[in-house]
């Protein structure tokens, strides 16, 4: 179970790295993309959201909503970042709901884990944040089948070998690897000094 301190720190980091973005936009990759990375996979799914109209507050219609997507889908540039798609849309989420997609996000990330890792509980505070902060850009998926030294090494709580392994291809930042690279390392040296018991 993480901490309430665990998940304060990731939503910060999470922030600082993903943004928190009150409109819809598209990401490096050309993603519908909202909140605190939160990715919108299809016009079903940003009818799920719960949008409002920025000028009035009103409840955003599935018309509006759909406007709004369609809108910013069409704008696809790799360079542009998440403020240009402003003037492409009326709606925006509460903060509340970023909040709450966020967790929902964190406790969804948070069981893959523990299926990945069945020891992630275990682990230090430091390994699973960088683990976490690793599926939260990666997804399951690419976690799991991108990165298989890596997993190997985490699985033998090697954690100088995950530090090694955990960079990510761009669009992820210097920053953001060497965040979680240092996470690692730190992980590494606390082991170092505590002795392993038989």
């Amino acid at each position: 179970m993480l901490t309430e301190k665990e998940k304060r720190t990731l939503r910060e980091n999470l922030i600082r790295y993903e943004g928190d973005v009150r409109h819809m936009y598209l990401d490096s990759e050309g993603h519908v993309t909202i909140g605190v990375g939160h990715l919108v996979r299809d016009l079903a799914a940003a009818l799920e959201l719960n949008l409002v109209v920025g000028k009035t507050g009103a409840i955003a219609t599935d018309a509006q909503i759909t406007i709004d997507y369609e809108a910013v889908k069409k704008q696809w540039k790799s360079d542009t970042a998440a403020p240009y798609y402003k003037k492409y849309t009326q709606l925006i989420m509460k903060k509340v709901e970023v909040n709450r997609l966020t967790n929902k996000h964190i406790n969804k990330f948070y069981s893959e884990l523990k299926r990945l890792y069945p020891d992630f509980d275990d682990y230090s505070t430091e390994v699973r944040l960088a683990l976490l902060d690793m599926i939260f850009n990666l997804g399951m998926t690419k976690l799991r089948n991108l990165f298989p030294k890596l997993n190997k090494a985490v699985k033998a709580k090697k954690w100088a070998e995950a530090a090694a392994e955990s960079r990510r291809k761009f669009p992820v930042s210097d920053a953001r690897n060497n965040y979680v690279r240092a996470l690692f390392e730190a992980a590494a040296k606390n082991a170092e000094k505590t002795p392993i018991e038989n």
